[in-house]
């Protein structure tokens, strides 16, 4: 090992790097990694008995590790570790599966699912560009005008949908209209 830093903790930093290289190099090599520490941390878990009062409290405990672990190194997309427990708690006799179900389709977050929809898709077809261009040119060069009309239409999507999910939908119409903006500065005073 040549290293530039003779000393122990030179080649161990070097080594360290070498390896967090090689981790990023192989998303594969991670990512199965990453699927079998999740298990293998929370395998031991099914088998004990935690407590004397609550006999499952073992199984819950390595759902959750399993769970945490694949949430912290996100070897598969985040909404399939959000779903776990509703394979995992039926399978491990922790819940029913009905329970399981009515505990994520609740009314809220349906509210939730249904917003957050409305704004991916708004996104994908660029209604969002469309909305902040007809914002910009009924307000003009009025900044109070195209305030209030922003505010006016955050109002009016918050009477039907969720607040949380008119957020959602927003923020990509201000970005849009802040990029236009910049774009309009720029082409009249030139690229600062």
């Amino acid at each position: 090992v040549c290293s530039s830093d003779p000393s122990p903790s030179g080649i161990a930093m070097e080594a360290v790097g070498r390896l967090a290289s090689y981790a990023r190099s192989n998303a594969i090599v991670r990512r199965t990694a990453s699927l079998l520490l999740g298990v293998a941390l929370s395998l031991p878990l099914f088998f004990i008995e935690l407590s004397h009062e609550y006999p499952l409290a073992g199984r819950m405990a390595g759902v959750a590790v399993i769970m945490c672990t694949w949430w912290l190194f996100e070897p598969v997309d985040l909404a399939v570790t959000a779903l776990l427990p509703l394979l995992l708690f039926p399978l491990c006799g922790i819940m029913d599966a009905d329970d399981t179900a009515s505990a994520y389709v609740n009314d809220s977050i349906v509210l939730f699912w249904g917003g957050f929809a409305v704004a991916k898709t708004m996104e994908k077809w660029n209604l969002h560009c469309r909305i902040a261009l007809r914002l910009l040119i009924f307000a003009g060069n009025r900044p109070r005008i195209l305030l209030l009309s922003f505010m006016g239409s955050t109002a009016f999507l918050s009477m039907w949908i969720s607040n949380t999910a008119t957020a959602s939908l927003m923020v990509p119409i201000l970005m849009s209209m802040l990029a236009t903006i910049e774009e309009n500065i720029e082409r009249e005073f030139g690229n600062p």
